[in-house]
């Protein structure tokens, strides 16, 4: 029978030292509900949670004989984006944020998906854009969890 993932711990939350495995997953990947995986030792297992949630690195998943398996956020292709002024960063934003992108705050940068396009708007703009890969794990936004 295949092993059930019904409870998500967050990181800081729960004892690292203790996961019995790791589960690394792009940030698509990390916002379900229900889907079969596979852990990163190739062992099955189905995440069956009640609703869908977001899974940040260092989170853990709970499986129903109560191993813990460890979230890793996979390394993405992503547009890291710098400015030389305050005002040239804020109008980024604003064109960013005017297209419905996720985008991640990363200290004084701001990091998106890489996509060319995106990339030629915003050295138009004034920024700097650096292609790197990491984690990506975008901002959750004003209304992530607001009900209508």
């Amino acid at each position: 029978m295949l092993r059930r993932a019904t409870l998500v711990h967050h990181a800081g939350h729960w004892p690292a030292a203790d996961a019995a495995g790791t589960v690394t997953l792009t940030f698509d990947d990390r916002f379900r509900r229900r889907i079969q995986l596979n852990d990163d030792a190739g062992e099955p297992f189905l995440l069956d949670l009640a609703r869908a949630v977001v899974l940040n690195d260092g989170d853990a998943l709970e499986l129903d004989d109560g191993t813990l398996v460890a979230v890793r956020a996979a390394p993405e292709d992503l547009a890291e984006v710098t400015c030389a002024t305050p005002e040239t960063l804020a109008r980024i934003a604003w064109h960013l944020g005017n297209r419905h992108l996720p985008v991640q705050i990363a200290g004084a940068a701001i990091r998106l998906r890489w996509d060319h396009v995106i990339v030629d708007m915003l050295t138009g703009l004034g920024a700097e854009v650096v292609r790197t890969s990491a984690g990506f794990t975008p901002e959750s936004g004003a209304y992530a969890h607001h009900d209508h």
